[in-house]
């Protein structure tokens, strides 16, 4: 069962040695890549998504927001269409 915290900050490189050879059974010269996972803008207006470069909706007109995908006071995960965190119970409504 998963938390859904951040640990990215305590990371280091020998953490990700290990893992690299827990992930790869041993072998050396394997390295392990972690990727960030693009998160795409959408409309406040019309809710459709749109290119990272796009500041306006092509349907609408709408600006275009990329939504929280983290607590701003605390750094949890939340979901879409949470209006408030589970760990602090601040508000996690998008700012437009």
């Amino acid at each position: 069962m998963s938390t859904g915290r951040d640990l990215r900050h305590l990371q280091n490189d020998n953490i990700m040695d290990a893992f690299s050879k827990l992930v790869s059974g041993g072998k050396p010269g394997y390295k392990t890549v972690l990727e960030k996972k693009k998160i795409y803008p959408k409309c406040s207006g019309c809710g459709g998504g749109g290119d990272l470069e796009q500041k306006f909706c092509p349907q609408c007109g709408g600006k275009m927001i990329i939504p929280l995908t983290h607590c701003p006071k605390c750094s949890s995960l939340i979901e879409m269409g949470q209006k408030f965190c589970t760990e602090c119970g601040d508000s996690v409504v998008q700012v437009q």
